[in-house]
């Protein structure tokens, strides 16, 4: 056989034994002698076969578009793509770093860069693309508010969103900073607790390089006109330019303070204006921030009103050499009843007990930040736009599909209702009629009527008794801290079901999902 010349003019490659087919990349020199044959052979040192366009280099690109597609940058891309195509054998063409970034530029024109003008490209996702997928798109040219300045606002909602955004009562509203690389761009976000995960589930966005109140009255507006969006209670950082905007557009909602932030602005103000004379040492100062602190923290989870009212006044006592911090606390904490209910624990309304804190909206932002843009800035908003619409709300899809079909662990709202039950199952028969009283203040249950409420003790504090309350022959609360707090089924109705054979009402758990399985078909 004739050695195999390469077409780059490369060293012949010796014959051996093996002999492998190729298409068009070689040329055959017979005695120096171009051959005009459509197919030649040529010569690998070890076993495989390579032809153009064959599925090994389908699957390479397919596995490239699909790495990019996930937020993968070229680098990791090709180390990835290369580890797994090292197994291939040889004859395998390995990509280099400019054809995968050629790869990426070419996807994301195809993903989310629709026009070049970053304007053009979001005027295509709002009014065609997600419009297409029956979203519901919120947007307004800010510039008639602003002297002609060039400032925006929009939002969107998928149809999954709203469903749940109609059947939830209590939501957080947010903002985040630090994911457009723009300063002035910020992304707002309401987040409710899903009713199947238990976990925070963002229910509508908005973008806008507007930090005034008026983009925020006027989402909100256009939320409860096309989404019938009616909240009982909302959550906040301690922004005034959110509270005035929902006081203009939701005449009816509550509005609360997160208890973390509201004890940080404590924190900061305590150090900035508590004082003491020169006689002090540094560290008494710091033991008495620290007293000052801790009968705060006191104050702020108080849930009785009366002993939070007389908790409010010693505390003033307390602070009255320090009139800075003293007006301080009044005016912006104590001044009216108006005042008192945005942070005061009293005030808040069971349904809303898990917003005491931002929690919800906090630990999604994180998520967006350090697992969808791996903690880099994007420059385009039609990119947050494509992650929001595309990744994010698969995920979610996803993991309610897991919990529909049992697949896998089990939710965090069904993993502690069978941790309550399997608490309340070990407490033995002949116990029972020792910690629990009829509605009658007896022992035992052998009357007619169940309704009423029940006193059940501590599972933890024997002189501790907590009141299960039924209605209509179900079980409906609990005083426990865990029921007041988490709004599912304690121990302690657990334990009555199992004594006096009374139902649960999931008012907050079955009949809302119920609702939303409904809507989604």
């Amino acid at each position: 056989m004739s050695p195999c010349w390469p077409i780059y003019n490369k060293p012949p490659i010796t014959s051996c034994p093996e002999r492998y087919e190729g298409m068009l990349l070689y040329s055959c020199l017979k005695n120096h002698t171009a051959s005009r044959q459509p197919q030649c052979c040529y010569i690998l040192p070890n076993k495989g076969t390579f032809k153009p366009c064959s599925w090994r280099l389908r699957r390479t690109i397919k596995i490239i578009e699909d790495q990019l597609k996930s937020g993968s940058s070229c680098r990791s891309t090709r180390i990835s793509v290369l580890r797994q195509i090292d197994s291939w054998g040889v004859g395998i063409r390995k990509p280099n770093y400019e054809e995968i970034y050629n790869r990426m530029r070419k996807m994301t024109t195809l993903l989310y860069m629709f026009a070049s003008d970053e304007n053009a490209s979001i005027s295509i996702w709002l009014n065609v693309k997600l419009a297409e997928q029956n979203y519901c798109i919120f947007e307004i040219n800010l510039s008639v508010y602003n002297d002609g300045k060039k400032q925006f606002a929009f939002g969107f909602q998928s149809p999954m969103q709203v469903s749940i955004m109609r059947i939830s009562q209590s939501f957080c509203l947010n903002a985040t900073y630090s994911i457009l690389s723009r300063s002035d761009e910020v992304l707002y976000t309401l987040v409710t607790r899903h009713p199947q995960t238990g976990k925070g589930f963002p229910v509508a966005y908005m973008v806008t390089n507007n930090q005034t109140a008026v983009p925020i009255k006027l989402w909100l507006d256009h939320l409860c006109i096309k989404s019938s969006f009616v909240p009982m209670n909302i959550t906040i950082d301690c922004s005034i330019i959110e509270v005035n905007a929902i006081k203009e557009a939701l005449h009816h909602a509550t509005i609360h303070y997160c208890d973390f932030h509201v004890l940080r602005a404590w924190q900061h103000n305590l150090d900035s204006k508590i004082k003491l004379n020169a006689s002090y040492t540094s560290e008494q100062l710091g033991n008495y921030k620290t007293a000052l602190k801790n009968y705060l923290r006191h104050i702020l989870i108080e849930s009785n009103k009366d002993v939070f009212l007389r908790a409010i006044e010693d505390f003033k006592l307390m602070v009255q050499d320090q009139p800075q911090f003293l007006k301080y606390f009044e005016k912006k904490w104590t001044k009216n009843e108006e005042l008192l209910r945005r942070w005061g624990r009293p005030y808040i309304s069971q349904q809303h007990q898990r917003y005491v804190t931002n929690n919800y909206i906090e630990s999604w932002h994180n998520q967006l930040k350090t697992i969808y843009f791996g903690r880099a800035c994007t420059r385009r908003l039609n990119r947050l736009i494509f992650i929001l619409t595309n990744d994010v709300e698969f995920y979610f899809e996803q993991e309610v599909e897991l919990i529909h079909f049992n697949n896998g662990k089990m939710g965090p709202i069904d993993n502690e209702l069978v941790r309550n039950s399997f608490v309340a199952s070990k407490i033995q028969n002949d116990m029972l009629p020792y910690i629990i009283l009829n509605p009658l203040g007896e022992t035992g249950n052998s009357i007619d009527d169940y309704n009423g409420e029940w006193q059940i003790r501590s599972f933890v504090t024997e002189d501790k008794w907590y009141t299960v309350n039924i209605s209509n022959d179900l079980i409906q609360s609990c005083t426990c801290p865990n029921f007041l707090t988490r709004q599912i089924l304690c121990k302690h109705s657990h334990l009555l079901k199992h004594y006096c054979g009374a139902k649960f009402s999931f008012i907050e758990q079955s009949l809302r999902r119920d609702e939303w399985q409904l809507g989604q078909k």
